[in-house]
């Protein structure tokens, strides 16, 4: 597992990667479990876990973990 944060509506939100597809989103008036499925065309889409809805909550702090990442990845 590792740790990240995220900026969401103007808060930095922890972020827990329990494994490629997996992540825990500690929101202030709530915890979520995200999960990362990818289309047949290679899109990311997020989703919560139980849900196969995408949302534009989820979608907007899925961008912001890819960003995260890729900006984590850009360091080493």
């Amino acid at each position: 597992m590792s740790q990240l944060t995220i900026t969401h509506h103007n808060a930095s939100i922890p972020v827990t990667q329990e494994s490629k597809d997996s992540f825990i989103v500690e929101l202030p008036e709530r915890t979520i479990y995200l999960i990362v499925r990818q289309d047949n065309e290679g899109a990311n889409h997020w989703f919560e876990e139980g849900s196969d809805n995408e949302t534009e909550e989820t979608k907007s702090i899925g961008i912001a973990i890819e960003t995260a990442l890729a900006e984590n990845q850009a360091t080493y």
